[in-house]
C-alpha cells in the first residue's frame, strides 16, 4: 500500500481536546477519524475487539496506519488495552454520560437565556429551521450518520446565533462523550423523531420570544440523554463499565 492511499470520506469532528501527533503519517490519520467516526456512530460497538488485520483488510490498508491510528484512540480514551483480549472499543460510562449532560445543560441553558436577551428579528432563526429541516429529511432517509450531524448542527447554531462559537469545543467534548448512546437510540429505539419534536418546540418558543419556555425545553431535551442511558443499558449491559443494573439511578 503506497503512502498516496485514500480511504473513503466519512465525516468526524476531531476531538476537542486531544493533543495532535504530527509525527503520524497522513493515511494514519485518515485511519484514526475513520474508526473514531465508527466508534462514535456505534458502527464499532462498546467492548468490540479492534484487531488490526480485520481493520486493515476492511480499509483497504497496511497494518501499520491502522496500529498508530488505535495507539492514538488509546491515548484519546476511545479503546481501551485490555489483558487476554487486546485493543477493544472504550466501554461506555454511566458516570462520565451524567456529568457530561450536567455540562451540556448548563452551557447551553445559559446560552438560550442570552440569545432571548439580545435583539432578535424573525429571520434570525433561519438556521435553525434549516438545520431542523435536514434532520427531518435524514431521518426520513434513514442516514443516520446525516442524521446526527444535523442534530449536532441545530445544537452548534445555537451557540453561533449568541456570539459564543468559541465554547462550541466544550460542548462538543460533552456531547461525544454520549454521542454512542444517541447513535444506538435512533435506531434502536427511534429516538430520532423525539429528537426533531424536541427541535420544533424549542424553535417555536425562540420564535414566539418566551425565554422562561425555551430555556425549559433545551434542558429536558438535553436531560431526555440520560432517559436513553437508562434504556440503551437495559438492552445491552455488556456495552457499559460495572453493572448498570446495581446503579441506583438507573
Amino acid at each position: 500500500m503506497t503512502g498516496a492511499a485514500e480511504l473513503p470520506k466519512t465525516r468526524a469532528r476531531s476531538q476537542p481536546m486531544a493533543p495532535r501527533h504530527s509525527a503520524a503519517s497522513p493515511l494514519a490519520a485518515q485511519v484514526h477519524d475513520r474508526l473514531r467516526a465508527d466508534i462514535l456512530l456505534a458502527r464499532l460497538r462498546p467492548g468490540e475487539v479492534l484487531s488490526e488485520n480485520q481493520q486493515a483488510q476492511r480499509l483497504g490498508v497496511s497494518r501499520t496506519p491502522v496500529r498508530e491510528a488505535i495507539q492514538r484512540l488509546v491515548r484519546e480514551g476511545w479503546v481501551q488495552v485490555w489483558p487476554q483480549r487486546g485493543s477493544v472499543v472504550a466501554l461506555l460510562s454511566l458516570q462520565r454520560i451524567r456529568d457530561a449532560l450536567f455540562v451540556r445543560e448548563a452551557v447551553e441553558c445559559q446560552v438560550v437565556r442570552r440569545l432571548m436577551a439580545q435583539p432578535s428579528t424573525p429571520s434570525r432563526w433561519d438556521p435553525l429551521a434549516a438545520c431542523l429541516l435536514r434532520q427531518q429529511q435524514a431521518l426520513v432517509q434513514q442516514d443516520l450518520e446525516g442524521t446526527m450531524r444535523a442534530d449536532e448542527d441545530f445544537h452548534r447554531t445555537l451557540l453561533s446565533l449568541c456570539g459564543m462559537a468559541g465554547v462550541w469545543p466544550v460542548v462538543a467534548q460533552a456531547r461525544d462523550l454520549h454521542q454512542r448512546v444517541r447513535a444506538m437510540a435512533v435506531p434502536e429505539l427511534q429516538s430520532g423523531e423525539k429528537a426533531v419534536q424536541d427541535h420544533q418546540a424549542i424553535l417555536d418558543a425562540l420564535r414566539a420570544n418566551d425565554a422562561e419556555a425555551a430555556v425549559m425545553l433545551v434542558g429536558a431535551h438535553v436531560q431526555h440523554n440520560e432517559a436513553l442511558t437508562r434504556r440503551i443499558a437495559a438492552l445491552h449491559p455488556d456495552y457499559f463499565e460495572g453493572d448498570p443494573d446495581a446503579d441506583p439511578d438507573l
